[in-house]
């Protein structure tokens, strides 16, 4: 059995992310030899490992290794070992750690994550595994950032979203797994969703992927919800698999928490206008619960996604106890901003009603007012600050929901469909459109997610200029993958467009409709699920869009590419090629 060689231990530092949620441990060198290799390791992981491992949030020295034992292996005393490696045999050690058992507790739910930040090398895709008595996790890789500033020739990021787990299969995380020309992954939240059966949007097709919540409700309403719920969507094993193979950075969207989520500030308390604390009499709207909620979904995020965030353990408000909306450097060529659009935004402009509030506000122009903020005011500043300042090559946003205008025409006039989007803040778009303007803000792409559609589209300083020879109105570029799993466009919300109205919806929301009345969108498709690429160099970057069936429990389903659109550096067009195979 294998063994610990205490004269070989160097030193073990405390070095943790300011919070008991992210801990690191780490030797002074991986010539220690935690592990001796001279003696047999169990091969069971499963067994201690049940959720596999994770890594996340690459810097240049390092990347956040994640994984949870299972608590049916915890032993009292048993310390956790990682070892990260040049070779997936191990025989080429990079890093080499342990995290002593006291680290290894409850109330974490038995997760660990780990930051290597400073210990490794740039532009290395490594190996790692953990050991725990004596039993071997499985192998999976991570990979490094960049140097800061340095010279590289390329990146090229898969793109995911919305992978409701109750609504189909994992199929396309097999394809993600599988694809070795992707250097990292990108996903753009609703990570799980906080129902298991909701009627409006969760037809529960599949009996085998229906989620029994502790609560025995159909909505999280505790820590122990939102863990069970994370851990049913890691115990799939296509899920696993992508997060063996690449290194995810990760960002929040609403149904971590709960569906259309904003801040209350009236209250200062969490705004969840569908969740039973807000709607069902018996819970009374209080905010104590509601603050709670947001603490507990949060929490729960924190232990079970890998991510270099800022954390305040001993604040009880939401906004002080973490702050996920970070910079991810890639050389010189590629500055990504990945956004919290749901923590510090405002209410809903026009209400909290769904038809004719949230979505298709026919009769409110509150949607335009400056007192409307999606980012909140610090957020804001950052962002700009950070794009007017990066020499970056490319500025790319990692953003939850649709940054351009998306509107339809119905006897009252043109009026925007979805106002949970930045189509309900509008005067911020546009503050910070024409901050990218005024200080020529080049090559500026946004990845987005949320509304379970492909859409290619340009970013417009201003949306109600039309011509395709004002060059100068072009800021840039859009594109959102398309949902994993979840219900498309039209059916959410189709389901909540009261009855005579979703045959016009439904006319309004093909994708001739669409450009029609938004003719910065270049191609727009809400009926099929799928994920997407975007990958840059020096001259472009190219996006492309696949398919795949949800329906099919199968790593083989077809994935089929059915759009690639290219940015060039030098003009504003989105060169237009479907792409069939």
């Amino acid at each position: 059995m294998s063994t610990i060689d205490r004269r070989k231990f160097l030193s073990f530092v405390a070095a943790g992310i300011a919070t008991p949620y992210v801990v690191t441990f780490t030797s002074g060198s991986a010539r220690a030899g935690l592990i001796r290799s001279d003696a047999p390791l169990n091969t069971d992981s499963a067994r201690v490992f049940s959720l596999s491992v994770a890594s996340g949030d690459p810097s240049p020295t390092g990347v956040v290794l994640w994984t949870r034992i299972d608590p049916s292996a915890h032993r009292s005393g048993q310390a956790l070992f990682v070892q990260v490696a040049h070779d997936p045999d191990f025989q080429q050690l990079a890093f080499e750690s342990v995290v002593e058992s006291q680290h290894i507790k409850a109330d974490r739910d038995f997760t660990v994550s780990i930051d290597t930040d400073g210990y490794l090398e740039p532009s290395i895709r490594y190996y790692y595994r953990f050991v725990y008595d004596n039993t071997v996790s499985r192998t999976a890789r991570c990979r490094t950032a960049p140097p800061y500033g340095a010279e590289i020739d390329k990146l090229k990021l898969g793109l995911l979203t919305c992978q409701d787990y109750t609504n189909g299969y994992y199929g396309t995380l097999n394809h993600v797994a599988n694809d070795d020309s992707l250097d990292f992954v990108l996903h753009l939240g609703d990570f799980i969703y906080e129902t298991a059966g909701d009627p409006r949007f969760q037809s529960l097709p599949f009996d085998d992927r229906r989620i029994i919540l502790p609560s025995d409700g159909i909505v999280a309403l505790d820590l122990a919800d939102y863990r069970h719920l994370y851990k049913t969507y890691r115990s799939d094993p296509f899920l696993q698999k992508a997060m063996e193979q690449h290194t995810f950075i990760i960002t929040r969207d609403d149904h971590e928490t709960a569906n259309d989520v904003y801040w209350d500030y009236e209250r200062d308390t969490l705004g969840a206008p569908d969740h039973p604390y807000t709607v069902d009499a018996a819970y009374g709207n209080n905010p104590y619960l509601l603050n709670q909620l947001m603490l507990d979904s949060q929490q729960a995020w924190l232990e079970y996604i890998p991510a270099r965030v800022h954390v305040n353990p001993d604040s009880t408000h939401p906004h002080h106890y973490l702050k996920y909306y970070r910079r991810v450097q890639f050389g010189n060529l590629v500055d990504l901003f990945m956004l919290d659009g749901r923590t510090y935004r405002t209410p809903h402009p026009c209400g909290e009603a769904d038809f004719f509030g949230r979505y298709i506000p026919i009769g409110c122009q509150n949607w335009a007012s400056d007192q409307q903020t999606l980012l909140g005011g610090d957020q804001r500043d950052w962002l700009i600050n950070g794009l007017i300042g990066s020499s970056a090559r490319w500025k790319l946003l990692g953003n939850q929901t649709y940054m351009g205008r998306l509107g339809i025409v119905m006897k009252n006039g043109r009026i925007p469909i979805n106002v949970d989007a930045w189509d309900g803040f509008d005067y911020e778009r546009n503050l910070i459109n024409n901050e990218v303007a005024s200080n020529k803000v080049e090559n500026f792409v946004v990845v987005t997610g949320d509304l379970h559609t492909y859409i290619a589209s340009h970013v417009k300083k201003d949306y109600s200029r039309n011509s395709i020879f004002d060059f100068h109105n072009y800021l840039g570029v859009e594109f959102m993958t398309p949902a994993v799993t979840s219900a498309g466009l039209f059916d959410m919300i189709g389901a909540k467009t009261p009855v005579g109205q979703q045959q016009l919806l439904a006319q309004a929301l093909t994708n001739t409709a669409v450009r029609l009345t938004n003719p910065h969108i270049r191609y727009f498709n809400t009926t099929q699920n799928g994920w997407s690429t975007i990958e840059f160099n020096n001259r472009q970057c190219d996006w492309r869009a696949y398919v795949v069936d949800k329906n099919i429990n199968s790593g083989t389903v077809n994935n089929k590419l059915i759009r690639h659109y290219r940015k060039y550096t030098t003009n504003p067009w989105i060169t237009t090629q479907a792409a069939f195979i």
